[in-house]
């Protein structure tokens, strides 16, 4: 491989902060994998390393099994980037891969991805899908209006919320009331069955509370009866897409959730149409809140491996 196809790779930290929400000014995928907040809150976990290579952003990781890496679709960091540079950058990272032993592995990747991907490789891919990391995509100004007859339960939650706490109030996160926040996330993890995966994700939610204004994140709260019970933290996509990575609520006041949810989407900034509310990872009942809540569209992610000839070549 020749210096200028070699990617230097480093890891996520907030000093690529800056240069990574430029290049989602042009991400064409409404992913809530591409949003700054989860490279950086969830780097721990998952070793996010990113190149800025030849005009575009590539990042790779460790997949869940930790067997190998694998990437996300490259994104450009300007508007004018021919499609035919994406097409280099995924040589690029393919020959990087084999070099290492490894076939090419690419993971959320939407159907317009999967597509580029068909028409770069043919017949060279290996494509996986889950329902499980499918991520809930909805329309910003239903979820702040909760408009139509489908919406009716969510109203109702509501509704009784307001009329039980007349007086609550919604703030946007800042030092005055983020250590309550905190006190949220201690309770709700307390209470709830530990795994290692909760674990993590308490990890996540701790960073991304520690150093909101560092990230960048946009985060709201809910305070009813002089106390802090439900919060919520999220940050843009691309251009048209809101993501909403943290929503943390008491789960003993009857409307917390629903509250919070209609709250964020009213203050989440009108440029966004969409807002992602990521995935239900399979768990039955998150599940079927996220359908509750009507989404417009479930975005389907691939992952997608490059197969061998018997001669072990790639093509």
């Amino acid at each position: 491989m020749s210096d200028d196809e070699c990617m230097e790779f480093h890891r996520v930290t907030l000093e690529d902060r800056d240069r990574i929400v430029r290049c989602l000014e042009h991400n064409p995928y409404m992913n809530c994998d591409y949003s700054f907040g989860n490279l950086y809150n969830w780097g721990f976990y998952y070793k996010t390393e990113v190149s800025f290579h030849k005009g575009m952003m590539v990042v790779r990781f460790e997949s869940e099994e930790g067997q190998r890496p694998a990437y996300l679709m490259p994104i450009p960091e300007s508007s004018d980037l021919p499609e035919e540079r994406v097409a280099e950058v995924l040589e690029d990272m393919e020959l990087s891969m084999l070099s290492n032993g490894h076939p090419l592995t690419i993971m959320a990747v939407s159907a317009e991805g999967v597509d580029f991907l068909r028409k770069t490789y043919p017949e060279l891919l290996h494509v996986l899908s889950s329902r499980d990391y499918s991520d809930y995509v909805y329309l910003r100004e239903r979820l702040a209006t909760l408009s139509g007859k489908k919406l009716q339960k969510r109203r109702n939650h509501v509704n009784r919320f307001r009329k039980q706490y007349p007086d609550y109030q919604y703030e946007e996160i800042s030092d005055a009331n983020v250590e309550e926040c905190y006190q949220l996330e201690r309770e709700w993890y307390d209470q709830s069955a530990q795994s290692s995966d909760i674990t993590e994700e308490r990890r996540m939610v701790e960073t991304a509370l520690r150093e909101y204004k560092e990230i960048g994140l946009m985060g709201g709260a809910i305070r009813a009866e002089g106390k802090i019970i439900a919060f919520s933290l999220g940050m843009a996509i691309n251009p048209d897409c809101f993501g909403v990575h943290i929503e943390k609520a008491d789960p003993s006041i009857d409307g917390a959730f629903a509250i919070m949810t209609q709250e964020f989407a009213k203050h989440i900034p009108e440029q966004y149409t969409y807002v992602n509310r990521e995935e239900d990872l399979g768990v039955e009942g998150l599940r079927r809140a996220k359908l509750a809540l009507r989404p417009v569209k479930i975005l389907d992610k691939h992952t997608v491996m490059m197969t061998y000839d018997p001669e072990g070549e790639c093509r």
